[in-house]
């Protein structure tokens, strides 16, 4: 029997406020990852693990990256990502919420050399691609994207 292929999943969060009636979204800097080390991404990402529901992961990884807690009904879905890089698949859920306890900070300072809060309409340049695609996917609405496949 052929063996089934296994993909991996990733959670994603975009994590806004609103001051003077202009929405904010919080970005990090990675760095020692090897994986878009040197670019912004959203506020915190992670590895599902084994047992672990899509929700459970975004609220574990918030607290440990930016040490902030997140109600599970806080949480709003906002886009699935199927991606491919090189040579690995991934299922990317990307959620949002401007609903927070804590004051978010690198909890990772190893993997991460900047947090800032961004205005939503002039985000930085080198805010990686697929992290572009998935803010856009937010403000509008776009809940299904694909990313790295030859057409």
């Amino acid at each position: 029997m052929k063996e089934r292929y296994m993909i991996k999943c990733a959670v994603f969060l975009i994590l806004t406020k609103y001051e003077n009636n202009q929405e904010y979204v919080l970005l990090q800097k990675r760095q020692n990852t090897g994986i878009i080390d040197g670019e912004y991404d959203v506020s915190c990402t992670g590895h599902l693990e084994v047992n672990e529901s899509l929700t459970e992961a975004m609220i574990r990884e918030t607290k440990e990256e930016l040490g902030i807690v997140i109600k599970p009904e806080d949480l709003m879905f906002v886009n699935l990502m199927h991606a491919k890089y090189q040579k690995n698949d991934y299922i990317q859920v990307c959620y949002s919420t401007d609903k927070f306890e804590g004051i978010p900070k690198i909890m990772e300072p190893n993997k991460c050399s900047d947090l800032s809060w961004f205005k939503i309409d002039d985000l930085p340049k080198d805010l990686s691609d697929t992290r572009k695609i998935m803010i856009e996917g937010y403000l509008n609405n776009n809940n299904y994207t694909e990313y790295g496949f030859d057409k």
